[in-house]
């Protein structure tokens, strides 16, 4: 926002001001506040229209509204996928030279192209940890909720609220609440590591940018070898369709301890007002019962 230049303050102003009357000059003044008051209040106000509701609703992936008449072909192979598998995918799909491929042959090419993507970018710690890692020591076995990146990329329904300050997201099974601060604040200084970690957001345009850091070392995704370090952080970009039915998530982990370069996952989710999120009791998902 640009600073309103004080005219009493400028090199030049002053002696020219002189000829008026205080009372003239004073009220020059308060018109001057005024227009700027109102000028910052319509922009409030178009800034509140615009924004207020843009992303609000639950959202579902083709996990758990694999019926959904809304979603295309391509939708229902989709998973969290780097860019290049959903262009693999497309050549799969449309080129009349794949027409003999099954359903099932082309899942399995998708989950393998996207698999080998991944892990090309890992370093020799990432290699290491996915070689020794053992799903029995998943810590939501025990009931602990998932860090911020599983739960971004877990493929349950999420539910979005916006407030004048805040976007809250919450979602089903393990998945943790998050808080998305968007009035303006930086990131905490010295802040210790925490499995959310400090998420603040902001608006370019129709997208939602959402950056995270200050994350402890974690599982970052259920169905791959990944895992973050404490040195990872993380930009989620959001952007809801012309028609408003579909939200597109460009979801970007940062992590030089893990990935020799950025990693970056795309998954589209439908509105779906009709489903309500499950609230079951974490024992019962975990197997503790």
């Amino acid at each position: 926002m640009k600073l309103v230049m004080n005219p009493l303050r400028t090199p030049g102003i002053r002696p020219a001001l002189r000829k008026f009357h205080r009372p003239v000059l004073v009220g020059a003044t308060i018109s001057l506040s005024c227009l700027v008051c109102l000028t910052l209040s319509v922009r409030f106000s178009e800034a509140q229209e615009v924004l207020p509701s843009a992303f609000e609703g639950i959202w579902s992936t083709t996990v758990t509204a694999i019926t959904h008449p809304d979603w295309t072909i391509d939708d229902l192979f989709a998973c969290n996928c780097t860019r290049e598998t959903y262009e693999y995918l497309d050549q799969l799909l449309h080129d009349p030279a794949n027409n003999h491929l099954s359903a099932a042959d082309i899942q399995q090419a998708i989950r393998e192209r996207n698999l080998a993507g991944i892990t090309g970018l890992f370093t020799e710690t990432a290699k290491e940890y996915a070689l020794t890692y053992d799903h029995a020591d998943d810590p939501s076995i025990q009931c602990e909720y998932f860090g911020v990146f599983r739960t971004v990329l877990h493929n349950d329904p999420i539910l979005i609220e916006q407030y004048a300050d805040h976007i809250s997201i919450k979602g089903e099974d393990m998945t943790s609440d998050r808080i998305i601060y968007t009035d303006g604040r930086s990131h905490p200084e010295n802040e210790a590591p925490s499995p959310l970690g400090h998420s603040i957001g902001w608006y370019e345009g129709s997208t939602l940018i959402v950056e995270t850091i200050n994350v402890s070392a974690n599982i970052a995704e259920d169905n791959l070898p990944i895992h973050n370090s404490d040195e990872a952080r993380s930009v989620e970009r959001y952007t809801r369709s012309e028609d408003g039915s579909r939200l597109h998530m460009e979801f970007t982990l940062i992590d030089p301890v893990m990935f020799n370069e950025p990693l970056i996952l795309e998954r589209t989710r439908l509105l779906t007002p009709e489903v309500d999120l499950l609230d079951a009791p974490c024992e019962s998902i975990s197997g503790e019962f």
